[in-house]
């Protein structure tokens, strides 16, 4: 079924400020995209989700059901996706939505990923004066991050490195004190898209005025998948058309030339 009519967002693209900073850093920080309102609602509802699924219908009780499913296709989450991964939104797979809740305290340093690759999951290539990136991580920040208090950490730039930190990780450079990583700051409603390829970690959570709440989503092509897939078929089901289409099987779109 064709659904390109249904995204209006379908023709932006990110700014060449912001498509620069991802090629050179690996990764984008976007501040304060939901207002105060939409976070409030969208935080209550996937901590219930947490808490007291069993009070939601079936299709709500996990994401990306419920007051989530919106942001599935945000006009800024697709203009940097239609630049990373394909300019057609019906090429761009959304194959996992979890969300990430910690206390201070809580989180633990391991740091993955990093280096050239074949691998299409994992790969970033830049050809003909474009980004061809494979899995792209979405994170929208429901709670504030403060400087080194437990955002994710990215080592800038290693996604392009020719050496093989991926398999092959040096202490020197994986410790959270090389000087190295780096992190960010934001309000609550804030993006932060990454490519998988970036070396990155998560890091103890330390802000001590609020827990991390926030949901982490893998976008990909539509030619591959990294993740098994677990949506319950109740959720999809019920989500509009112009989002369960993000959840459709890995296939080639030559076929569909036949």
């Amino acid at each position: 079924m064709k659904v390109s009519n249904l995204n209006p967002f379908k023709k932006e693209t990110t700014n060449e400020h912001d498509r620069i900073v991802f090629d050179l850093k690996g990764y984008l920080v976007k501040p304060a995209v939901l207002n105060k309102a939409e976070v409030e609602k969208l935080k209550k509802f996937v901590l219930r989700q947490r808490n007291d699924p069993d009070s939601l219908p079936p299709h709500q009780r996990c994401l990306p059901g419920g007051a989530f499913a919106e942001l599935i296709d945000h006009p800024a989450v697709m203009s940097v996706l239609r630049d990373v991964i394909d300019r057609d939104t019906e090429k761009i797979r959304l194959e996992n939505v979890f969300l990430n809740y910690r206390e201070r305290g809580e989180g633990e340093w391991k740091p993955h990923a990093g280096g050239l690759t074949t691998n299409p999951n994992y790969a970033y290539n830049f050809q003909h004066g474009r980004i061809y990136a494979g899995m792209t991580r979405v994170v929208w920040e429901l709670t504030e991050v403060l400087p080194d208090k437990g955002g994710t950490c990215f080592i800038p730039g290693s996604h392009k490195s020719n050496y093989n930190i991926r398999s092959s990780p040096l202490a020197s450079i994986d410790a959270r004190d090389s000087g190295l990583w780096e992190s960010y700051s934001c309000p609550p409603g804030s993006l932060i898209i990454f490519s998988e390829a970036v070396r990155h970690s998560a890091d103890l959570w330390q802000n001590p005025h609020n827990p991390r709440v926030a949901i982490f989503c893998a976008y990909n092509h539509i030619n591959v998948r990294h993740h098994k897939p677990d949506v319950p078929p109740e959720v999809i089901k019920k989500l509009a058309p112009k989002h369960r289409h993000f959840f459709r099987e890995v296939y080639h779109p030559q076929f569909d030339r036949f």
